[in-house]
């Protein structure tokens, strides 16, 4: 029992990326099994602030409001979800790796779920620098789930 109440607050990080939403997946398989909430959580490197003002120099991708974007990628991610499982989402601002591992330990999270980026054979020791990141500071369990077209989620590792 006490290892449920260790999992009963489960993070996924989402970019939008096919990884974080295979991660949300896996996330929401578990949390049904371990009657866990699941924390969705975005972060952006812009806020309400950076709305204002008309750039036209700026491509669209990178001035469009920061409330439509994480709307934009919420909405795939929490599609993956089984309809009985509790989440919460999160829109913050900052540094990915910064802002997650804050999170971690404010909200006592005790497994985060995240989207591996391995390319090929040779880049698969190498992850993506918020994995790594996450990886190697978080204060909680950390599963990667990877890419491996064989497997419903994609192939699993986890950091306990």
């Amino acid at each position: 029992m006490k290892q449920y109440l260790k999992y009963a607050r489960i993070l996924v990080p989402v970019d939008g990326s096919q990884e974080s939403l295979r991660a949300v997946r896996l996330a929401g398989e578990i949390a049904l099994i371990m009657h866990a909430t699941v924390y969705i959580l975005y972060v952006s490197p812009f806020d309400e602030s950076t709305d204002e003002g008309d750039v036209p120099w700026l491509p669209e991708s990178i001035v469009r409001s920061a409330a439509k974007e994480a709307r934009e990628i919420f909405a795939p991610a929490l599609a993956m979800l089984p309809a009985e499982v509790l989440y919460e989402r999160i829109h913050c601002t900052g540094a990915p790796a910064d802002v997650i591992l804050r999170f971690i330990d404010r909200e006592h999270i005790g497994l985060v779920v995240l989207g591996g980026r391995k390319r090929s054979r040779v880049s698969g020791f190498l992850l993506g620098s918020v994995t790594q990141s996450v990886l190697e500071h978080a204060h909680s369990s950390v599963m990667v789930a990877g890419s491996a077209e064989y497997c419903p989620y994609g192939s699993c590792s986890l950091k306990k």
